[in-house]
């Protein structure tokens, strides 16, 4: 059974479309088929009629087309946007272990092990 109002495709004997929720009794074949009709939608009025939002089935908003190399906002689409950079506290804490590491790393080389006698094992100078 389809809705004349929206086209959708609906059961049999449906009193209600699924999708605009248009009334559907007036397209019924047989009264008494001993169906047992559906509760109308919640936002149905004692009429069984059903007044859907302004919004609802209209199409979704064209994507936004960006420029090559433009950054847009994931929630609005907004071209205006302050862009982000490495924090203060990052570059200060690479140039501090970058010192420490070479600091380090020259100690560490000054550090010689001892002379060992392969006969007896003596360390000396």
């Amino acid at each position: 059974m389809q809705c004349p109002q929206c086209g959708a495709e609906n059961r049999d004997g449906s009193n209600f479309c699924r999708y605009c929720s248009r009334p559907l009794l007036a397209q019924q074949k047989d009264p008494n088929s001993g169906y047992v009709p559906s509760v109308p939608p919640p936002g149905a009025n004692a009429y069984g009629t059903y007044n859907p939002p302004a919004d609802y089935r209209q199409p979704p908003p064209p994507p936004v087309k960006s420029a090559v190399g433009q950054t847009l906002c994931p929630r609005c689409g907004s071209a205006s946007i302050l862009k982000g950079g490495t924090p203060q506290w990052a570059v200060i804490l690479a140039v501090v272990g970058f010192i420490f590491v070479c600091f380090l790393s020259l100690f560490f080389l000054l550090i010689k092990e001892p002379n060992r006698c392969l006969n007896c094992g003596l360390e000396f100078k």
